[in-house]
């Protein structure tokens, strides 16, 4: 009897498993061309080793030739061989994709052909005894040494590969080979346990399992593919400098309270209609966007002119679609920035319904993206300065407060505007940790006593909307203030009028939270955002602070004069004291008095300044007064 048992159950595994992946959904990725070329050299090979069985036995039970039975045997460990090299391919991946290793492909391109060519011509031998059957002689060193150099060189490959790919790809392929050489160990002490084929088989449904399953990158509710695929597939075209064209589609509801049925079905009528388009993938990247990848931008746009005129019939729900339009791929240099530069459209563009992809929007995102990069290096290299900027006092004619503001300076020692990079940190997140930063630096000046006995009796500190909305910021407030052992009273946190817009329960729940502990507050920048008597009534400030431009308005228009003064009016009501910024001249000095402003802020006085020129300017002005 034939000692095929397990070949033949190996075999039979992978023609499944083929069936399995050429009948389902495939994205055209590299890696998974690499699968598919290992899967058939996995079947090429345990098929021509139940051959060289079936021909062994016939040459030493019957009359099979000789010379043809050696033939067989060449041909499947000649098709070992092969099965090696593909395997390192597949490990390998996108690190042989281009043309940046060519000589190291070329190198083991050449091992794998020299393997191959001497396992041809050098003489083999076989035997077979009751269920005992294997080749040996020079032809089978040969290969012996070749595969072991190529699995050697897949498990190297693995490691190599770490920052291209998961651990969990690592650890598959690891796995993978390991299998294949334990069962190449135990069938050269046991003969008759004939395990590589069905190791191999194993190996192979195991990788598919782990990364080639097509099923886990397609999206359950519309059949197409995730944002994971999205993501291999998007990183497949930049590695191997494949052009092509995008279009990412955003929906947004006209009403706020839309349920989860009727959200299905607009993503199902979407999908739908994109499913038309046979020569582009489609993929659901969330659960309100698709991004649908072109070969070409004409079918693109072809797409976005049916979409954008027939929508409300294509859908049948009242929605707005939001489109960026990516004609040209090679606008962007990698699959970091395509995504970087869809994240930062989204956050920073959500009011303009269609944006194509150019060169001055590229070049916008790319400064995005330096700026970005220049905070997260000022934080880490202590490159974040506090400057102060006096606050007049005029009843009691000196300086008793100052605001405090974030500067950042550049590694050639030249401070950068706040206007350069606060919008930027306020878009992505890096606003909380400056004004952790400035909130520390603040906390660490007053700890010295110097502005007090200069006649500080607070700091004032801009916490941002971020910060007020995190779970506790309060807790952190609180923290550094009892780190540097300083008085509560001495910090007054300044808070926009947006940010109470901005889940106001939880603002309202730290301000107080920061009042106990006997920290005041400051409405910043009234007269620039939706002012209404909620901001004066609900919110626990002690202090308003009139914007720039609604104090510089007072003087360029009489209807802006009349609103200002009824404004003061109602504040001294509420009992508020009321800080103008933005004050530059003489004439505007003794207006601002005359109205009965409380504080004086601004460049007829000071600029914001270092806090070493900041107490020289104390002591100039307030020594003596």
């Amino acid at each position: 009897m034939l000692n095929i048992e397990l070949q033949c159950c190996g075999l039979a595994m992978l023609i499944v498993l083929l069936l399995l992946y050429v009948r389902e959904k495939n994205l055209d990725i590299f890696s998974r061309r690499l699968f598919f070329r290992a899967l058939i050299s996995c079947i090429i090979c345990i098929s021509l080793d139940i051959l060289s069985i079936i021909a062994i036995y016939g040459a030493v039970y019957g009359s099979f030739p000789s010379f043809a039975t050696q033939a067989v045997c060449k041909l499947y460990i000649i098709s070992l061989i092969a099965q090696s090299y593909q395997g390192f391919l597949y490990a390998a991946g996108e690190f042989f994709a281009v043309n940046t290793h060519r000589n190291l492909k070329i190198a083991f391109a050449g091992w794998t052909i020299l393997g191959c060519a001497l396992t041809a011509v050098l003489p083999i031998n076989y035997f077979m005894d009751d269920r005992v059957v294997y080749s040996s002689g020079p032809s089978t060193i040969a290969t012996y040494i070749t595969v072991i150099v190529l699995i050697i060189s897949t498990i190297v490959m693995a490691f190599l590969r770490t920052s291209h790919s998961s651990s969990r790809r690592r650890r598959a392929i690891l796995l993978w080979q390991g299998i294949w050489l334990l069962a190449a160990a135990l069938q050269f002490i046991f003969p008759k346990l004939l395990l590589v084929g069905f190791a191999a088989a194993f190996g192979m449904l195991m990788i598919y399992a782990e990364l080639e399953n097509p099923h886990e990158g397609i999206d359950r509710m519309t059949g197409q593919y995730t944002a994971n695929a999205l993501m291999a597939y998007i990183r497949d075209r930049y590695a191997r400098f494949i052009n092509f064209s995008s279009m990412h589609i955003r929906v947004e509801y006209r009403t706020q309270n839309v349920d989860m049925d009727t959200e299905k079905t607009v993503m199902l009528r979407i999908s739908k209609f994109l499913n038309k388009r046979r020569d582009a993938y489609v993929f659901r990247q969330s659960d309100n966007e698709f991004v649908i990848v072109y070969k070409s931008p004409e079918h693109m746009n072809e797409d976005y002119d049916r979409l954008a005129m027939k929508s409300d019939k294509i859908i049948g729900i009242p929605v707005e679609l939001r489109y960026v339009l990516m004609p040209n791929s090679r606008l962007l240099n990698s699959a970091d920035e395509y995504f970087h530069f869809h994240h930062y459209l989204d956050s920073a563009s959500e009011d303009r319904e269609c944006i194509i992809a150019n060169r001055s929007i590229v070049d916008e995102v790319h400064r995005y993206s330096e700026v970005r990069d220049m905070i997260r290096s000022a934080l880490d290299d202590g490159r974040v300065e506090v400057y102060y900027q006096p606050i007049y006092n005029v009843a009691r004619r000196r300086f008793t407060a100052a605001e405090a503001l974030v500067r950042i300076r550049d590694k050639d020692g030249t401070i950068i505007p706040p206007a350069k990079f606060i919008p930027i940190a306020e878009q992505n997140g890096l606003i909380v940790p400056l004004g952790m930063e400035v909130f520390r630096q603040v906390c660490e000046f007053l700890y010295s006593g110097a502005p007090q006995k200069l006649g500080v009796e607070y700091i004032e500190i801009n916490l941002s909307v971020a910060q007020f909305d995190n779970e506790n910021p309060a807790a952190f407030v609180k923290s550094v203030i009892e780190e540097f052992k300083v008085e509560p009273k001495w910090i007054n946190l300044e808070i926009t009028e947006t940010a109470s817009n901005s889940g106001k329960q939880v603002v309202l729940k730290n301000m107080n939270k920061l009042i106990e502990s006997g920290v005041k507050f400051s409405l910043d920048d009234f007269g620039t955002g939706r002012s209404n008597l909620d901001y004066f009534v609900d919110m626990p400030v002690e202090i308003i602070k009139f914007d720039y431009s609604f104090t510089q308005g007072y003087f360029k228009s009489n209807k802006a004069k009349y609103v200002m003064e009824s404004v003061v009016n109602i504040m001294h009501k509420l009992g508020l004291a009321i800080v103008s910024e933005g004050v530059e001249t003489t004439e505007q000095l003794a207006a601002m008095c005359n109205l009965g402003v409380n504080y004086i802020q601004g460049f007829y006085f000071s600029k914001p300044i270092p806090k070493g020129e900041f107490l020289k300017f104390l002591e100039k002005n307030n020594m003596g007064s």
